[in-house]
């Protein structure tokens, strides 16, 4: 009986076709693993720019409403309907907290508006006060419209109505 040996090794010509495929797959793989990793910076930098801006946003509108809070206040010290309280643009917080962000947030009366704190109509009597009784104060509408800004120009809006108790003056 004859034997047949096989031989697993293969022939130096096939070996030489076969020299550079394993080099190519990992280069391949390589450029692969490089893409998706520019693909995940790229991602995470614009979270970041998209929560840098959501964060200016906020601090803008944030002295926006500490505007209409002073607004508030000017309105609450009037005296009369045609009193027109200025608002004066004023820096909040403290200027070390805001050395990173290139400056302090202000606040001011809207610049769009000719009048940024001004009286509106009279609302009627206040609340809970008894009809009968001929009434000697009403609740006075004011509008008040406030514009906050950041350091690096973002800018917020806050455009609402006040109330406030005045004599009837009847």
């Amino acid at each position: 009986m004859k034997t047949c040996h096989v031989s697993t090794t293969p022939a130096p010509r096939a070996r030489r076709r076969e020299s550079g495929a394993a080099l190519l797959v990992a280069v391949m793989m390589l450029v692969l693993m490089g893409l998706i990793g520019l693909a995940a910076l790229d991602t995470a930098t614009r979270d970041r720019q998209t929560a840098g801006l959501q964060s200016r946003g906020r601090s803008a509108f944030y002295a926006a409403d500490a505007g209409f809070a002073v607004a508030m206040n000017l309105v609450r010290s009037a005296d009369e309907r045609t009193d027109k309280p200025p608002l004066a643009q004023t820096q909040i917080g403290d200027a070390p907290s805001y050395a990173i962000y290139g400056g302090q947030p202000t606040y001011q009366g809207d610049p769009s508006a000719a009048d940024p704190i001004v009286y509106v109509m009279d609302a009627g009597p206040p609340e809970g006060m008894s009809l009968q009784v001929p009434p000697q104060f009403v609740d006075t509408l004011w509008h008040i419209q406030v514009q906050g800004q950041t350091a690096d120009g973002a800018v917020g809006r806050v455009d609402a109505m006040a109330k406030k108790i005045l004599d009837s003056g009847f």
